[in-house]
Parts: structure tokens; C-alpha cells; sequence
């Protein structure tokens, strides 16, 4: 009988030390903003996202092809709205490239703190 106290006991400490140490890597990635171990672009992307973000852009622009490489792989994320040529597809968009975050258009190239602060996402 004392034999299965014993396990008993060794199994609760067991599944005790186990929920403690999900609960702990689990706040702890909170805290510090890593969720899941994805890199800065990729929350930098389900921050805009939750934003309604959206990059306005053309074929054409040098600044968005640097826009694209600057931002990284959490780009493909991002909604994109391709204005064509001479941006003949977006009347209201003055240049390119151009960012929709927060009701508010941002033109021009922008580094990646810059997208961070303009959505909030500091």
C-alpha cells in the first residue's frame, strides 16, 4: 500500500513541476514579446494586421522593392495593394509606396521601428 502512496505522490509532483513549467515559459514569453519563437517581423505583422494595415504599392517603385527586403519574411503577411503602373489602380494614393495604418496613409519608404511606432506596436 505504501508503495502506491509513493507513485501516486511521485506522478502528482510530476504533473505539478510539468503545469508550472508550461505556466512559466508561457509568461515568460509574454513578458519579453516572443511568442512562439517567431522573429520581430512576424509579430511586427500580426500587430499591423490587427491594425487593418495596408501597403500600397507598384511594380515600378525601387522603395517598395527596398520597402519589401527592410520589412523581411514576415512581409507576406501584410495586405498589399498593387496600384500598377503610374498608379493608374489607385486614384486616392498620392505616391508609392504608402501605408494604411490606423485610418491614417503614410507615404514613403519606412524603417521597421518606424512601422513599429506608427502602428502602435512598440
Amino acid at each position: 500500500m505504501e508503495k502506491k502512496w509513493k507513485v501516486l505522490i511521485t506522478f502528482a509532483v510530476v504533473i505539478v513541476l510539468v503545469a508550472g513549467l508550461y505556466s512559466f515559459t508561457n509568461w515568460f514569453s509574454i513578458v519579453t514579446g516572443y511568442f512562439k519563437g517567431e522573429d520581430a517581423s512576424t509579430r511586427l505583422t500580426s500587430c499591423l494586421n490587427n491594425k487593418d494595415t495596408e501597403f500600397y504599392f507598384s511594380f515600378d517603385c525601387v522603395d517598395c522593392e527596398k520597402q519589401e527586403r527592410e520589412f523581411g519574411r514576415g512581409f507576406s503577411g501584410i495586405r498589399k495593394i498593387d496600384c500598377g503602373l503610374g498608379k493608374i489602380d489607385c486614384p486616392n494614393v498620392r505616391e508609392v509606396p504608402a501605408w494604411y495604418i490606423n485610418g491614417e496613409v503614410y507615404y514613403g519608404f519606412k524603417s521597421v521601428e518606424e512601422l513599429n511606432v506608427l502602428g502602435g506596436c512598440v
